[in-house]
């Protein structure tokens, strides 16, 4: 029976090994699509989910079961928000909602209670993943009082990544679907 039960282990492990290592690579035309929105300038992601730093006062809204329905207090749902970030032209702009706790003083404003910011990003380089073909984005921006530190990661297939840490509140994550953006009429 120890036998049995030794050898099931090893060929779940082997099994679960040999799933993790495999990865889809990305076609040579989502590489291009990639590259091209990347020189154009041109893109957005459109959030579904918040990963917001832990915190005693998140698990407590998500115990109170105040949190989207589906989500946990380390993933929140935020497909409904319409929450965005693009890059158009030299010019990012973002409008996310946020998840934490407000680290330093100044006021509360309902309409800014989110990531919002707007405008020609500072120090703004792209350099290439060395896991896969996508590509990380890093800037920095200020928004009235507080200021931003954010890194896009790009990737082929289609998804984006954002990490945002602030000078006023927790670090924030952010997934979502990348594509090439286009002004709504």
């Amino acid at each position: 029976m120890k036998f049995a039960l030794k050898i099931g282990v090893y060929v779940l492990l082997l099994v679960s090994v040999a799933c993790a290592s495999s990865k889809d690579k990305a076609s040579p035309e989502e590489v291009a699509a990639l590259d091209k929105m990347i020189s154009d300038q041109r893109f957005e992601i459109k959030a579904i989910w918040a990963q917001p730093m832990a915190s005693q006062g998140l698990n407590s809204i998500a115990n109170a079961g105040l949190l989207p329905l589906g989500s946990t207090a380390s993933q929140i749902d935020i497909t409904s928000t319409g929450g965005y970030f693009r890059m158009v032209g030299d010019s990012v702009e973002a409008d996310l909602p946020f998840f934490g706790e407000r680290r330093m003083g100044g006021f509360y404003d309902q309409d800014k209670a989110g990531i919002k910011f707007e405008g020609i990003p500072k120090d703004l380089t792209f350099s290439p993943n060395k896991k896969d073909n996508g590509q990380t984005m890093r800037f920095q921006i200020s928004q009235d009082s507080e200021n931003f530190q954010v890194f896009v990661q790009l990737y082929p297939s289609g998804k984006g990544r954002l990490t945002v840490s602030s000078t006023h509140r927790t670090n924030i994550w952010y997934q979502g679907h990348l594509s090439e953006y286009k002004e709504e009429e």
